[in-house]
């Protein structure tokens, strides 16, 4: 494992973690980086570290709030920031017992061509949905089931190519969610799931093979954690008066990309 491999796995995870494009079907497209499963596996786990640091970061008026909202709920008076709380715990429930139960068995379950059409596809939707869909909602204006009908939305995002940021942001556009609102909840939901994802991966990692903690993990966290923090940053600031249509373009030739490379190594 290069230097250059351990700096590309974490820039893909960092932004297409954050971004709607698709870590997992990119990764999932370059088999040949990282060398061997148990590699990638520490990688992942520095990466998402680094994101979840990132996330955090961007977001800590709104972790802030949800933590001083959790204490008013137990004390029966709860504000803006316990419901937010409560959205965002309602929605992460289903894509966390699916990613616990699920993941192992559908974890490599097609190949590199089959991902990047599953990224080309997603890009067309995300092209579609952002362009059908009216702005009439905000978080504010979303009840618990339309919370957990998005969380719900996450699970798809077990299968390699499907954006958990891309998967949330082109239904709750097609449900008239304003882009920014869309962004923001799809990036609050990710917060919960990339800890549990990362603590879920590391535990595997543990029982397989013994930790050592190395410079190129710490070079993959940091890494990521740039790449994250920025990516949020232009997203958010992109779509308060633009369109997700980059995004979507970014994520058709990405996935055509894939394509092309899968065909060319049959």
């Amino acid at each position: 494992m290069t230097l250059l491999d351990v700096l590309v796995v974490a820039l893909i995870q960092g932004l297409g973690e954050v971004l709607p494009l698709g870590a997992s079907g990119v990764l999932a497209a370059l088999p040949m980086l990282a060398g061997g499963p148990e590699a990638r596996a520490a990688l992942s786990v520095a990466a998402h570290l680094g994101i979840l640091l990132a996330l955090m970061l961007y977001f800590w008026r709104e972790v802030a709030a949800m933590t001083v909202g959790i204490w008013r709920l137990g004390k029966g008076k709860p504000d803006g920031g316990s419901y937010l709380f409560l959205h965002v715990a309602v929605g992460t429930v289903p894509a966390a017992l699916a990613g616990w139960f699920l993941f192992d068995l559908v974890f490599g379950l097609y190949g590199p061509l089959t991902v990047g059409v599953v990224i080309v596809v997603g890009g067309l939707l995300l092209l579609a949905c952002d362009k059908l869909g009216v702005t009439v909602r905000r978080i504010e204006h979303v009840g618990f089931i339309g919370s957990l009908f998005l969380g719900a939305l996450q699970v798809l995002a077990l299968l390699p190519g499907v954006s958990r940021t891309g998967i949330t942001i082109t239904i709750a556009r097609l449900l008239g969610w304003e882009r920014q609102s869309a962004a923001r909840f799809s990036l609050l939901l990710a917060i919960p799931l990339i800890a549990g994802h990362a603590g879920r991966t590391f535990w595997g990692v543990s029982q397989r093979a013994e930790l050592i903690l190395s410079a190129d993990l710490g070079i993959a966290a940091a890494a990521a954690f740039l790449a994250a923090l920025l990516a949020a940053a232009f997203m958010m600031a992109w779509v308060e008066r633009r369109t997700f249509l980059p995004f979507a373009v970014a994520r058709v030739a990405i996935g055509v990309g894939a394509l092309t490379l899968a065909l060319w190594m049959k």
